[in-house]
């Protein structure tokens, strides 16, 4: 048997290590929504400025420009949160500056993302588990939910950048659940933390405004002395002092917030910023289809899982004591969702830019998770299935990149699968300040990348984790009093999370089979805007040259450059017309001849040529360029004699020799 406070200690510990882990696990690299935040640590500590001159215009276009000067247009918090650990961080990783600047940058940033955002997450997840515990529910639901929050919502991606969004749903879920659990002998700096909490989430995400009213009006109702309210109020001031001083500094009026500046003449770069109030008009419900339905950017899509809070909510009625708390929940959840609905048509307003799920309602997931809790125990199969799911399509985000690209429908069937089935990890290449690639093809990483594994093998060391955990988990809560039943629920545990990593080995399997075709070109695909100068990211056999998307070109983020060699079979001798439609570059040669020439870093759609060609077998290569955003390619010929061209099809071509494949 396990005393009480030794159970406790071990379920809070593997509660808060195996989602910590999980986020120290990855590094992102650089996100436009992201630099300004470093932008403006760097100027406060640097040119001890609050405008972000000299760090901002390549790495992030989230600026605003105000009489002389460039400042972040996000709200501060976030800078404000990291600012301590940067300096710490900064300084203790100084030796390495001298050896590598861009190893320098990309440490730096990673371990202050880690503990900050990371760090917050994490014990957001202890806060969900000791809730569910207040709340009633048993201690294996409690500690399961608050795994699932950790590692199967969107709260995963994000808790490996530094956004403001994450930073203000750990605060504001701490925050309610002091509240919620004070009593008359807690200790007088409950009530002051809660308040500072609830401002600070304000602080990092404004829309989290509306989070803070509901649990201010809540801690009216609920704290029992008049002082333990005014403690409250106190530490919300303080915030509110903070961010006015903020604003003052920086833009001379306490109350002039960073994105009124896009009514201003030169700040022009997302006019949908300009229109209603920064960007807000009225909840319409295709926003809201979008924000939650949708495959592009839909919470439900990217966390199943999170369909059970609507039954969820209500067993959480049932509870007649925890009637105050379920509306709170209910007003922050509901509230939140019809204000990131009444954002603009872009995606980039609702859906956050280049983002996993719906940025903007980052904050609301742990209110979101919350009445799953009180789910009949009868649930917990469908709540173990759906959670699976979730964890899995959270881990082919972050571990490939979560910033999914404006030009994919389903980013996470046509960009984040590919990627994770091909073991192409970490393969975000931008830097917050310049430097080369810290890995072989990428700025981002995880740690089995940092050990240069194979991508097959990359994410195996943190499956191994989440086994430890999961023994741990089981081992501490014992669920199946009979030995038996216990093996075969823990083999089952055992075999869910290794089916989780399972996927990514299948790029090893499946290359013999993506190279055996014996009609088409042999495809060599590089994440690069020049082929040959490092070795090919996968290679196939694509049996034509005629792609609609970037999705049928396998994913391969710009830029990049596609090559198919091979040889064409000429039916007859005669005079061949040849065309390309490409976005955004492509070329042809025939016998090392330029039929179509390589236009270089230009954008050419179409392009033409011809060649006099004898019958039989020709060496053939086709090129294409993606130097931003999607791609597709279509090889067109047209025969000598014939009024109409048409698709190379299979049949006139035959892929270079496996054994000349490197």
């Amino acid at each position: 048997m396990i005393a009480p406070d030794q159970r406790r200690r071990r379920l809070e510990s593997a509660v808060f290590l195996l989602p910590f882990i999980s986020y120290a696990y990855f590094y992102q690299g650089s996100d436009q929504s992201v630099a300004d935040r470093f932008d403006l640590i760097r100027a406060m500590l640097e040119k001890h400025a609050l405008w972000i001159d000299g760090f901002c215009g390549y790495n992030t276009a989230d600026i605003i420009s105000l009489g002389s000067h460039y400042y972040s247009v996000k709200a501060p918090g976030g800078s404000f949160t990291a600012l301590i650990p940067w300096a710490l961080i900064s300084n203790a990783l100084l030796p390495m500056l001298w050896r590598s600047e861009a190893a320098y940058w990309a440490f730096t940033t990673y371990l202050t993302t880690l503990f900050t955002v990371g760090l917050l997450t994490a014990a957001a997840c202890v806060v969900m588990y000791r809730f569910g515990v207040y709340l009633g529910a048993s201690e294996g639901r409690s500690a399961g939910v608050a795994i699932l929050l950790g590692i199967a919502t969107i709260a995963f991606p994000y808790a490996t950048e530094l956004t403001g969004e994450p930073i203000a749903g750990a605060c504001a879920f701490i925050s309610f659940y002091l509240v919620a659990t004070t009593a008359t002998e807690s200790p007088w700096w409950r009530s002051f933390v809660a308040g500072f909490l609830a401002g600070w989430a304000v602080l990092n995400d404004y829309p989290a405004l509306l989070i803070a009213a509901a649990i201010g009006i809540y801690a009216i109702y609920r704290l029992p002395r008049f002082g333990e309210l005014a403690l409250y109020s106190a530490g919300a001031a303080i915030t509110a002092i903070i961010l006015f001083g903020y604003n003052w500094g920086a833009f001379g009026h306490p109350l002039f917030f960073s994105y009124e500046a896009y009514k201003m003449v030169g700040n022009n770069q997302f006019p949908e910023q300009a229109v209603g109030f920064v960007g807000l008009t009225y909840p319409r419900l295709d926003i809201l289809w979008n924000i939650l339905i949708d495959p592009q950017r839909g919470l439900f899509f990217c966390n199943p899982m999170l369909l059970l809070a609507i039954p969820g909510v209500a067993w959480f009625a049932r509870l007649r004591p925890w009637r105050k708390e379920l509306v709170v929940t209910a007003i922050v959840v509901v509230g939140m969702i019809l204000f990131n609905a009444s954002y603009g048509e872009s995606i980039v307003s609702w859906g956050g830019g280049t983002a996993t799920g719906p940025r903007q309602i980052v904050a609301i997931v742990p209110f979101i998770v919350l009445p799953i809790l009180f789910l009949p125990a009868a649930c917990d199969a469908l709540i173990g299935g759906l959670g699976a799911l979730s964890v899995w399509l959270m881990l082919m985000a972050t571990a490939t990149n979560p910033h999914f690209p404006y030009e994919y429908d389903n980013p996470l069937r046509d960009f984040a699968a590919q990627l994770y089935l091909r073991g192409d990890f970490a393969m975000n290449r931008d830097s917050f300040y310049g430097g080369p690639l810290i890995t072989r093809d990428s700025i981002a990483f995880n740690l089995g990348k940092l050990l240069r594994l194979p991508g097959w093998l990359q994410l195996w060391p943190l499956g191994g984790v989440w086994l430890l955990g999961a023994m741990e988990l089981i081992e501490v809560l014992e669920p199946w009093p009979k030995l038996g039943t216990r093996r075969l629920a823990t083999a089952a545990i055992g075999i869910g999370i290794v089916a989780i990593f399972l996927p990514s080995i299948t790029g090893i399997v499946r290359r013999p089979v993506m190279l055996a075709g014996k009609r088409g070109l042999l495809g060599r695909y590089y994440f690069d805007d020049q082929p040959g100068e490092s070795p090919p990211q996968f290679e196939r056999v694509d049996r034509q040259i005629d792609f609609d998307d970037i999705a049928s070109m396998g994913a391969v983020p710009f830029p990049s450059v596609a090559v198919w060699s091979g040889e064409l079979l000429v039916p007859r001798t005669g005079i061949y017309d040849f065309q390309i439609e490409v976005d955004d570059a492509g070329w042809l040669k025939i016998d090392g001849h330029s039929v179509i020439p390589d236009p270089g870093d230009r954008n050419v759609p179409h392009a033409e040529g011809q060649m006099y060609l004898t019958e039989g077998r020709h060496n053939i290569e086709v090129g294409e360029r993606n130097l931003a955003g999607g791609s597709y390619i279509h090889l067109f010929w047209q025969l000598p004699g014939e009024s109409s061209r048409s698709i190379i099809s299979a049949d006139a071509l035959a892929p270079e020799a496996l054994q000349d494949v490197r």
